[in-house]
């Protein structure tokens, strides 16, 4: 039997290639670089701001949704924006309301390597609250991800650089 497990151990060294000499990747500090922008985006009028900092790139990109529709976002490089309809940003909105967010919590801890921290910025009637998570945080409530699901699908994408 500890034959086989010698031999599986072997054979997968082989297929992935030995031990790793490489250094590991040093982890993103999860600082808005963009958080002035998205101060900036909120005293515009933005409705909901979405900010995500981290992965293997240590990237940072922010988000805005607008009353009227328009949806702007951010790389510090590239600009993208689209339109989606005022009824779209009001169901948004009824969405994040109806999952209960603003009696949400910030569940912010070490993101691991290619993890990212999120920042979601809600203003709605005489509320503004914004709420962090993490990528595998299983202390973050499940309606966050539903909100970031609802806001995600809108979002346009970057082009590729």
């Amino acid at each position: 039997m500890k034959r086989y497990v010698v031999v599986i151990l072997a054979l997968w060294l082989v297929a992935c290639g030995g031990p790793s000499t490489e250094e590991v990747q040093v982890v993103c500090t999860a600082v808005p670089i963009m958080a002035d922008a998205a101060q900036e985006g909120v005293a515009d009028g933005a409705v909901v701001v979405y900010e995500r900092i981290g992965g293997s790139e240590c990237s940072d990109v922010v988000w805005f949704i607008y009353p009227d529709g328009r949806i702007v976002g951010e790389n510090g490089r590239t600009k993208v924006e689209e339109t989606i309809s005022t009824e779209q940003v009001s169901a948004l909105l009824a969405f994040i309301d109806e999952e209960g967010f603003f009696d949400l919590w910030d569940t912010e801890h070490t993101a691991c390597r290619d993890c990212y921290t999120y920042y979601i910025t809600v203003v709605s009637d005489d509320q503004s609250l914004t709420v962090t998570a993490v990528d595998g945080g299983t202390d973050t409530p499940g309606a966050y991800w539903q909100v970031y699901a609802e806001i995600k699908q809108l979002l346009p994408e970057f082009p590729e650089e």
